[in-house]
């Protein structure tokens, strides 16, 4: 798989928008030919520091829907490696998650009645894409090449976690600074970026949820 970056575009401070917004949020990653369908929602106890696309639960997620393997009703759970340092916190040490899927469709306007049925504000949910939307210049450039594996991610987590600004899971855990994050996208990618996010991915982002955006790298 080699070396993949899992980066995070997050508002400056940490807050959970109204589920409508946040339902704008994913819908507009469709809309402005950043991400394509289907889109999954999931709901369940998520981290905000399991890297995309290999490492959590929901790139498993997106595979297995992919595949037809995994509809809705379905679930996902995070297999415990017992060679991990249990002292090492993620994402360092292993992420245990654990969802399950609450709908899938083609179209975004059918994001916002998905996630009127969800427990939003109560479980951690995400709104995942089956890969980026390469007809948009932006994307294609920025990421050179058409990499289905690619992972976009909507989160909106039911309290706050804490995401390193770089972080490198080949090395040890450092004391680097920390961003508090809730609602916010994440983009899992191995080749492209430069330290610098989308700009199509920020631009869908900004629309939302304000300027002012955070970004933050871990390396794995």
């Amino acid at each position: 798989m080699g070396i993949w970056t899992d980066q995070f575009l997050a508002p400056y401070e940490a807050y959970l928008p109204e589920a409508a917004e946040f339902a704008e949020l994913a819908a507009s990653m469709i809309h402005y030919r950043v991400a394509c369908a289907p889109w999954t929602l999931v709901a369940g106890n998520l981290s905000a520091n399991a890297e995309l696309p290999y490492v959590g639960i929901l790139g498993d997620i997106r595979w297995n829907v992919r595949d037809g393997s995994l509809t809705v009703g379905g679930e996902r759970a995070t297999e415990r490696h017992e060679w991990d340092d249990d002292d090492q916190p993620p994402p360092w040490g292993q992420s245990l998650e654990a969802g399950r899927v609450l709908a899938t469709g083609t179209d975004p306007a059918d994001i916002a009645p998905a996630l009127s049925c969800a427990p939003y504000g109560q479980e951690d949910l995400a709104i995942t894409f089956d890969q980026l939307d390469f007809s948009n210049p932006e994307v294609l450039n920025h990421f050179r090449s058409q990499d289905s594996r690619i992972q976009l991610t909507c989160f909106a987590l039911a309290r706050p976690q804490h995401r390193p600004l770089a972080a490198n899971t080949l090395g040890d855990p450092n004391n680097g600074p920390m961003h508090r994050v809730q609602a916010f996208v994440s983009v899992g990618y191995k080749h492209g970026g430069g330290g610098y996010p989308c700009p199509a991915i920020a631009d869908a982002v900004v629309r939302v949820l304000g300027p002012g955006l955070v970004i933050g790298d871990t390396i794995g």
